[in-house]
């Protein structure tokens, strides 16, 4: 059977591993595990998910090594309807189907799975909780053309080449207004905002007891993030001037109008998470932080936080 070399290359590719994430996980010392909502498959370490930044149609392999021991006899003596509460399963369901049944697989000490060619994108998975700990180490091969500070450093660059400084005084404006810039602009503070900061400081302070090195780059993210809320405000500034044609400017507006909406949803479901019963039974360390989070009184920022009034008043300049 003849293979060309190009697809040898292609499947070399998507075992080309170059990033691993060690966990663990002690679910007696969880005072709050998630129940799986579909299936009744019982707690859930991991909610169902996909994995992202990979390598399409790249191989994730995870290696489980469960501390099996006492802990596990202590289901002998349950009434089983399903899986066993006592063992690790990795769950496996059809992408965004709840009416397809799930699938429970058990995971015993040294178990290693593997997820092959499009099942990442097809499927979801979860990770359910057994009674003992668990180290686990997954192997991903990922797609490093986003998702890294180098490219995340870079979006944030193209974003503020739109912030212009007068030579002569302190006062900042646009370049340009082109619903094209601005939509780049804006959809580069969203991912800022969404997918690095509020993701970051979710996870409370737990990781200083292991490093402090993301601090540096993340306040850097944070300076560039403030910058950008400050062009927001100068695209508000101008739209409220009634400079451009009314064609330009409801264009403008329409812009704003996506990608504020979206920020306030996402700004809710955040803040929600962070006051969330199980966010709020973490011990302190690891409670999640809602930042970047500021009220109106704190004056040193160029817009509010709840973006309601903002998002009314620009409907109510296009009705």
């Amino acid at each position: 059977c003849y293979v060309p070399e190009d697809d040898y290359t292609s499947l070399n590719n998507r075992t080309s591993y170059n990033l691993t994430l060690l966990n663990y996980m002690d679910p007696l010392q969880m005072p709050y595990l998630k129940q799986e909502p579909y299936f009744g498959m019982g707690n859930m370490a991991v909610s169902w998910h996909h994995d992202e930044n990979l390598v399409e149609r790249s191989t994730v392999a995870v290696y489980s090594y469960s501390c099996e021991g006492s802990s596990a006899e202590e289901a002998s003596d349950w009434n089983l309807k399903g899986r066993d509460p006592a063992v690790w399963h990795v769950g496996l369901k059809v992408a965004w189907d709840i009416e397809t049944p799930g699938l429970a697989i058990p995971l015993h000490q040294g178990d290693l799975y593997l997820m092959l060619d499009d099942l990442n994108m097809t499927h979801q998975h979860c990770v359910l909780a057994g009674f003992s700990p668990r180290f686990s180490s997954t192997h991903r091969v990922a797609d490093c053309s986003r998702g890294t500070l180098e490219y995340i450093f870079g979006q944030c660059e193209l974003a503020l080449q739109n912030l212009q400084t007068d030579s002569n005084s302190t006062a900042l404006s646009l370049k340009s207004l082109e619903t094209a810039v601005i939509k780049q602009m804006e959809e580069i503070h969203n991912e800022v905002e969404f997918e690095w900061l509020r993701q970051f400081w979710f996870q409370g302070k737990r990781y200083l007891k292991c490093t402090d090195w993301w601090l540096k780059p993340m306040a850097k993210l944070e300076e560039f993030w403030r910058k950008m809320e400050l062009m927001t405000s100068l695209v508000l500034q101008e739209v409220r001037k009634k400079e451009q044609t009314e064609e330009q400017r409801n264009e403008t507006i329409s812009c704003l109008l996506l990608v504020l909406t979206e920020r306030q949803r996402l700004r809710n479901e955040w803040a929600a998470r962070c006051q969330s019963e199980a966010a709020e039974s973490l011990p302190e360390e690891q409670k999640p932080e809602c930042h970047p989070f500021w009220t109106n009184e704190e004056s040193n920022m160029p817009l509010p936080f709840d973006l309601e009034e903002v998002i009314v008043h620009l409907q109510n300049l296009v009705q």
